[in-house]
């Protein structure tokens, strides 16, 4: 009896982890090969039509593109961002060190709902402090509307997604910065090395590990992401900062075709496991080191 207690200890976790994440998937999965709509009666097995339709819409495309983009731009700058305030922890000026570094963290601990809010309240063209300040300084006209205009709407979500996932990246590098040994600084400046050359030569290289981790995971997190560009422009105006996410909420609650919103998840989902073996590649042969 002993040996099958484990198990029953674990049993409600595992039905309540059932509940929620296996069955809904599964369902998801059954309805992406019917018709199935909020409007109507459930049609019948459709094979995979609601997958040509996903693939045969232009928006899908423009949505895959806003995506990578979202992603990967965000990503990009995330880490570039937070492994210049990493380096600047890593000066170890004393007890302000612990204090500014608790204000760096504060946008990863705040929800993504009331950053985009935040950031929506920022970007407002009417009254806006962004608006304000850069009137004042005569750069811009008065009632620049940054979530409104096509051009401009991508970019803003995008800088807002930096603005949430740096504090991650920056703690993270943090970790790589004081695991590097001094000796090898120490050897580099016997040597004559410049802090440039330092940086390039031994703290790149050192934190390689770490950095293909952080890129692999804010791809993952910024694909899959849906509130912080839900709340500031719903993937307006004209579609332009649609992402895969929003997207699937517009196919299943506003154009009611649950049939084609399940197989665009099921796409997103598809998308999320490959970069997740990836990470879990980059992973392993980082402990494998």
């Amino acid at each position: 009896m002993k040996k099958y207690t484990p198990y029953l200890l674990l049993a409600p976790a595992l039905l309540f982890t059932a509940f929620i994440l296996v069955y809904p998937l599964g369902q998801n999965l059954v309805n992406s090969f019917r018709e199935v709509s909020l409007t109507r009666s459930i049609g019948g097995w459709i094979g995979l039509s609601n997958y040509e339709k996903v693939f045969s819409d232009s928006l899908f495309w423009l949505s895959f593109r806003n995506t990578a983009l979202y992603a990967c731009v965000g990503t990009f700058f995330s880490m570039v961002v937070g492994l210049g305030f990493a380096l600047l922890l890593d000066m170890k000026l004393g007890r302000i060190t612990n204090i500014v570094g608790v204000f760096y963290t504060i946008p990863w601990v705040i929800s993504p709902v009331v950053a985009g809010f935040a950031w929506k309240w920022l970007l407002n063209d009417q009254f806006g402090i962004l608006n304000y300040w850069l009137t004042g300084l005569g750069i811009v006209k008065s009632g620049t509307t940054w979530l409104g205009d096509p051009a401009t709407a991508l970019l803003c979500v995008t800088v807002a997604r930096v603005w949430q996932f740096y504090p991650f990246a920056m703690v993270m590098f943090l970790a790589g910065l004081q695991a590097i040994p001094h000796e090898q600084y120490e050897a580099a400046s016997v040597d004559g090395a410049t802090a440039v050359r330092r940086f390039f030569h031994i703290t790149l290289p050192n934190l390689r590990s770490v950095t293909s981790v952080l890129a692999l995971l804010g791809v993952i997190w910024s694909f899959n992401d849906f509130n912080m560009v839900f709340v500031m422009t719903r993937g307006g105006p004209i579609n332009s900062s649609m992402v895969l996410p929003v997207l699937v909420r517009e196919y299943s609650f506003v154009q009611f075709d649950l049939g084609k919103g399940s197989a665009l998840s099921i796409v997103v989902f598809a998308l999320l496991v490959s970069l997740s073996f990836g990470y879990l590649k980059v992973l392993s042969r980082r402990e494998g080191r």
